[in-house]
């Protein structure tokens, strides 16, 4: 269901529009759109994007990352800078040095993620990023122009970014689930390319380590919706009390980007 959009030098750019709601209708097109980093775009692809109606680019990413790899803008687009780690958190690094001291200290990879979704749900700095990324979208939901949300992958602070999105416009539990696993499809061919040098100079832990932090997992997801319901009683409960997304602003998304 997902629908990726074909860029020369960005992964894993796909719309969220088209999927089904319990309420009849669908998600528009050219309204939400999430995507892995965009710091390599060519000029084709920043023609392409803001061709499609980009106007907005939301960046989940840390202040590190955006520096080291700063986005290519998209003509036309407002660029909101929105990092859902604080500056001083390390959650989880592909370095293998820190990886090697992780799993050396009894840490496993898959628990390693499971911590950060927990993160996106317990952290008070993250709700309140969420919160914005709302905001944003809200602001944007009256018109022609489409809001493009990225962290570097597109698959963890992205992916719970669009769980929310989706969650909040009516899509239903499995489909948000296909969504976010759909990163594995379109993510993975760049992943190989990028992390298949390596192979030979690297452990096995390390290695295996460094595919599990890459892949999206149905583990992960389920991670924060059960500390969603452990603190919130539900996600509906979490969107509400916890990021402050009142009725009236959901009903609003609703209206604004489902036909």
């Amino acid at each position: 269901m997902s629908q990726l959009i074909e860029l020369e030098q960005a992964a894993n750019v796909r719309e969220l529009g088209g999927y089904q709601t319990k309420y009849g209708s669908v998600i528009k097109d050219r309204k939400l759109i999430r995507s892995a980093a965009i710091d390599a775009l060519t000029s084709a692809d920043q023609e392409k994007l803001a061709d499609y109606g980009v106007n907005q680019v939301v960046d989940f990413r840390s202040l590190a990352e955006s520096q080291a790899q700063p986005d290519r803008p998209i003509k036309g687009a407002k660029e909101v800078f929105l990092p859902i780690f604080e500056e001083d958190e390390t959650m989880v690094s592909l370095s293998p040095e820190s990886l090697k001291q992780r799993l050396d200290d009894g840490e496993d990879a898959e628990e390693q993620m499971k911590k950060v979704y927990r993160h996106f749900v317990e952290s008070p700095h993250a709700r309140k990023q969420y919160r914005q990324f709302f905001d944003h979208v809200i602001d944007n939901a009256n018109g022609s122009g489409a809001t493009l949300f990225h962290c570097t992958a597109g698959k963890d602070r992205t992916g719970f970014g669009a769980f929310l999105l989706l969650h909040v416009l009516g899509v239903d539990p499995d489909t948000i689930k296909e969504d976010y696993l759909a990163t594995n499809r379109y993510l993975g061919p760049m992943l190989k390319a990028k992390f298949e040098p390596m192979t030979k100079h690297l452990e096995a832990d390390i290695l295996n380590a460094i595919s599990v932090l890459m892949r999206a997992e149905e583990s992960f997801l389920a991670e924060s919706i059960a500390t969603i319901k452990k603190q919130y009683g539900s996600v509906d409960q979490y969107i509400e009390v916890g990021l402050g997304l009142r009725k009236e602003e959901q009903d609003y998304l609703i209206a604004h980007l489902t036909e």
